[in-house]
């Protein structure tokens, strides 16, 4: 657990492009919208790991959002009770039911409807957000951090320097 959070930390701070890290943590907020179990969600989540972005940060940032999703939960509902209900949509919502694999993405559900649309919309706005946070963290928060008592200290420390070497290697 160590080392995977000290690879995060290698990861926010090395020359890895900032938009790698934006979009892992906009992708592990879209996944943390969508409930798991379902094609959709295992279809997206196989999909992340063939693009270039920062696997940790997705993991982490996954982790973190999941906690919060469940209180934007009667929102996503209502949401995809609006898109599933409009009449426009009905013959294509069929026609995709009808579909041999589509109904086990559990489209029709109405939280994973309007979970999956949620994360559409703000898929653009919430990278720029986390780019603009990434570039904020290592002009301004990075140096500080780095030049710490704490940090120094616990450089010092045997086990932790070799994790931070370790994890310093592997990204």
């Amino acid at each position: 657990m160590i080392t995977f959070i000290a690879k995060i930390f290698v990861a926010l701070n090395s020359n890895s492009r900032p938009s790698e890290m934006a979009s892992a943590i906009t992708f592990g907020f879209w996944l943390a919208l969508i409930p798991g179990g379902n094609l959709l969600w295992t279809l997206l989540f196989i999909i992340v790991f063939f693009l270039k972005l920062n696997l940790g940060s997705f993991l982490l940032s996954l982790a973190l959002f999941r906690m919060i999703v469940p209180l934007l939960d009667s929102l996503l509902d209502l949401l995809g009770g609006l898109i599933l209900q409009l009449p426009v949509l009905e013959g294509y919502f069929t026609s995709f039911y009808n579909l041999p694999l589509v109904p086990y993405t559990q489209f029709n559900n109405t939280i994973v409807m309007g979970a999956f649309v949620a994360g559409l919309i703000l898929w653009v706005p919430l990278f720029m957000l986390f780019l603009q946070l990434v570039k904020l963290y290592r002009k301004t928060l990075a140096p500080k951090i780095a030049d710490s008592k704490i940090v120094k200290a616990i450089k010092k420390v045997p086990i932790f320097s070799k994790i931070l070497k370790t994890a310093g290697k592997l990204i």
